[in-house]
């Protein structure tokens, strides 16, 4: 189970993937997010955290060939809402719009040879920090006294940096977030009622669904813990506890449902 968790207009909202491509996606969007509260940071703590995000977005680009999953979501995209041209209901200048932001994405995505990233890989600190980093407690001023020099540079050095080795993965990025935003505005959430902190439902065969988002008031004392697949979607609604396992409210309650295909 791999949930992503947001909160906003007072309220809060878990999410589910249903597939390695959109985990991944979440994953990246997750480091993206975290290395932006840090990265104009003067303190050399803030630029350690960034550069752990950084590291950390390297490894899943080595481990996984992202690029190619990006571009073949872009290509399902671009065909799927082109063919949403014909209908009435749609708002063709901001259909073009999107259309517009899929197909520059796409093309300075596909201008890059190679693997995303393989030049920050070879960097030689970069590189240093992520042999030391699968080694618990291994980034530190006496393993890596280059990375301890580099700390102690004045804040605007460091920013510097970090800020030209961000910008080198906008390519990425950009095309990313974008996905994101359109399957998470592909469906109008619905209420939904649960039975003793529990639901269930089918999902239909014939849709492609990617991401489960389940929203309650922020102010709940418990979390929705959320489990799917191909065929049906189940919630649980979980109180946690001091030093137990989380408890199953038994309480019936509402709560807004949006199953996300495109």
């Amino acid at each position: 189970m791999n949930e992503e968790t947001s909160v906003s207009d007072n309220q809060i909202t878990y999410e589910q993937p249903l597939n390695e491509r959109i985990r991944q996606f979440l994953r990246l969007e997750h480091l993206f997010q975290l290395s932006d509260n840090t990265l104009h940071g003067i303190s050399d703590w803030e630029s350690r955290n960034t550069l752990s995000c950084l590291t950390d977005i390297i490894d899943i680009l080595s481990r996984s060939d992202i690029k190619t999953d990006v571009l073949k979501f872009l290509e399902r995209l671009q065909l799927n809402l082109s063919q949403l041209r014909h209908s009435d209901a749609i708002d063709k200048i901001q259909l073009d719009t999107v259309l517009e932001q899929i197909e520059q994405n796409y093309n300075a995505l596909h201008a890059i040879h190679g693997k995303l990233a393989s030049d920050l890989k070879e960097h030689n600190l970069i590189n240093n920090l992520m042999q030391r980093g699968a080694v618990t407690a291994g980034v530190n001023s006496f393993d890596i006294p280059q990375f301890h020099h580099w700390l102690q540079q004045e804040p605007d050095v460091r920013i510097a940096s970090l800020y030209r080795w961000f910008e080198s993965l906008e390519v990425l990025r950009q095309p990313i977030e974008l996905i994101l935003d359109l399957i998470r505005s592909s469906t109008e959430a619905v209420t939904v009622d649960t039975e003793q902190g529990f639901y269930q439902q089918a999902l239909d065969t014939n849709k492609t669904y990617h991401l489960i988002r389940v929203s309650i008031p922020a102010n709940t004392p418990y979390y929705a813990e959320i489990s799917g697949g191909r065929h049906r979607v189940s919630i649980r609604f979980l109180q946690p506890q001091d030093r137990e396992r989380p408890i199953q409210i038994e309480d019936d309650l509402s709560f807004e449902l949006s199953c996300c295909s495109l």
